[in-house]
């Protein structure tokens, strides 16, 4: 948006409902962070410049808010060859991968399972440029899985959100729930 060629990530919140079968869902209301200066291979301790995370910065730091829905037609726009969707199937194709190997051993080393228990996730990722010219691609890379996330600015914009999560989580329904089903 206005401020330019910056480094940015994206946040998705993921529900686990089952290890065994792996039952795992994607929430579609992802949250963008941006850079506030332009990216540039200098002044490394610029945390503006190299750090996406500004809402628990110094007071005065501009949080440049963009929902997704505002967010993928400018993406398109900005990257006609790649396009979001494709990102977003990346996206929930690591996800998936990720998780699979998170419960591919028993505990301690893997997730457990247990017909009672559910978890809420989020992942922060980024996306890296991979090969050259028309066949270059944009490859989710995760950055960071955090176990019951902040939620606030999710409740915040999304009044039903822990609606939906429950009703997803515990209610075994995904009617009317913006979500996807990753595996």
């Amino acid at each position: 948006p206005e401020v330019g060629s910056v480094k940015f990530d994206y946040r998705y919140v993921v529900l686990l409902k089952s290890v065994q079968p792996l039952e795992l869902y994607a929430y579609n209301v992802f949250w963008i962070r941006f850079a506030n200066q332009a990216f540039e291979l200098a002044k490394f301790d610029d945390y503006e410049t190299h750090f996406t995370v500004m809402n628990y910065f110094k007071e005065g730091s501009v949080l440049h808010q963009v929902h997704c829905e505002d967010f993928v037609p400018i993406f398109d726009e900005q990257y006609p060859q790649v396009g979001w969707k494709k990102v977003e199937e990346e996206t929930f194709s690591a996800i998936a991968e990720l998780f699979k190997a998170a419960v591919s051993e028993a505990p301690p080393a893997g997730i457990g399972h247990s017909l009672h228990s559910r978890a809420v996730y989020a992942l922060d990722l980024m996306v890296e440029w991979e090969g050259e010219g028309p066949s270059a691609r944009m490859k989710p890379q995760v950055l960071e899985v955090n176990f019951s996330p902040d939620c606030v600015r999710a409740c915040k914009y999304h009044p039903q959100f822990f609606n939906h999560i429950f009703q997803v989580l515990f209610l075994n329904s995904t009617d009317n729930c913006p979500v996807t089903r990753i595996c």
